[in-house]
């Protein structure tokens, strides 16, 4: 998190603050205060929404125009609808100095009082974004700000991008934020000028997942409970902030063993993969949720008989990562087994734990599952 080392009050007082972003947010902020353009990229939840609007809005004083869109997934096959968002208010500032075909394709792109389309006016288009750019630059720095950019409809993409790739010295800045699973974040540099620094954002540590939590008030908890929320959530803050908020609503604290309540937002967000599994295959991938180290030999001793298949599926659904060199079945992310796990019955939790008793090695894990 970035905060002014003049600074006294209590760091919850600061509504601004970014948490355990300290390093790529000042590169970030170098990147922009240089006249580059910055892509954020992660998984959900992972802070770039936090962290974009925060540079965002140390860099709107510095800009004469700050354009700014936010696309859905719901939205995102209505066509222009992004460059609507980001030119709808500024469109007649300029407008008169665009050439006659780039105007009136603009206009219709972004009014819907046309039959406008990339193919029938496809250079107009581009060419009109691009001018449009140009123009408001000309005033003074132009700020240009774009969250979730995986939503953005691919008219819009295309059209940003081809400006992006031209304004050359003009003072147009891009600040976007992309969702990415893995490093992925390549295509979506298209849509970006060609100096664009890309930042990712990655897990937490447990110290940081403890400061945020206690930041939004979730105080009190214990060292081995930070630690189990830093596990479940896999550092993830938003998944973190979950379960602290699970946590402090719930009547009783978990025991020492017990999984972490999972509450229902974070079960939507991960359960709907479990759902294209069969009822056999989520019942193995429960005893390897239960497991300390599960393998698929662990999983046969426990009466999995169909365990290759059944994990094969699973990881093609995302849900498992397997490695040829290493035995171990590990879940894409602890929060898809801590859901799991309490999603099941209490009768097949009882029955996984039963199959484990046995099928352990480690007579303190037998213990355990007993």
């Amino acid at each position: 998190m970035t905060v002014r080392r003049d600074f006294k009050e209590p760091a919850r007082c600061r509504p601004d603050l970014v948490i355990g972003r300290e390093e790529l947010y000042a590169e970030a902020r170098e990147q922009l205060a240089r006249g580059g353009s910055v892509l954020l990229h992660g998984p959900a939840g992972i802070g770039k929404s936090t962290v974009l609007r925060a540079l965002a809005a140390e860099n709107a004083g510095a800009s004469g125009t700050v354009l700014r869109c936010s696309a859905t997934e719901s939205e995102s096959h209505l066509p222009f609808l992004a460059l609507a968002d980001l030119f709808g208010l500024v469109l007649d500032r300029v407008s008169a100095r665009l050439p006659a075909a780039q105007r009136t394709a603009l206009e219709s792109a972004l009014t819907g009082r046309g039959e406008s389309s990339l193919q029938r006016d496809g250079l107009a288009l581009r060419l009109a974004v691009l001018s449009t750019l140009r123009a408001l630059a000309a005033e003074g720095p132009v700020l240009v700000v774009a969250d979730d950019l995986q939503w953005l409809d691919p008219a819009s993409a295309e059209l940003l991008g081809f400006a992006a790739r031209r304004l050359g010295d003009s003072p147009v800045r891009m600040l976007c934020a992309v969702r990415t699973d893995g490093e992925e974040y390549d295509r979506h540099l298209r849509a970006c000028p060609p100096d664009t620094l890309a930042v990712r954002l990655g897990p937490f540590s447990r110290p940081q997942v403890a400061a945020l939590l206690d930041h939004r008030g979730y105080t009190g908890l214990s060292r081995s409970t930070v630690r189990d929320i830093h596990r479940t959530s896999g550092g993830n803050p938003l998944f973190a902030l979950e379960l602290g908020r699970a946590l402090a609503e719930s009547p009783a604290r978990p025991r020492p063993g017990e999984p972490l309540p999972v509450p229902t937002s974070l079960r939507a967000l991960v359960l709907s993969r479990l759902e294209m599994l069969s009822d056999d295959a989520r019942r193995t991938l429960l005893v390897a949720s239960a497991g300390a180290r599960p393998t698929l030999a662990l999983l046969h001793a426990a009466g999995r008989e169909n365990a290759e298949a059944e994990t094969a599926r699973a990881a093609a659904l995302g849900l498992l990562v397997t490695d040829p060199e290493e035995p171990a079945l590990r879940f894409a992310h602890p929060l898809i087994s801590a859901a799991l796990y309490a999603e099941a019955p209490a009768g097949e939790r009882r029955a996984a734990h039963t199959a484990l008793s046995t099928a352990a090695s480690d007579p303190i894990e037998r213990a355990r599952h007993l």
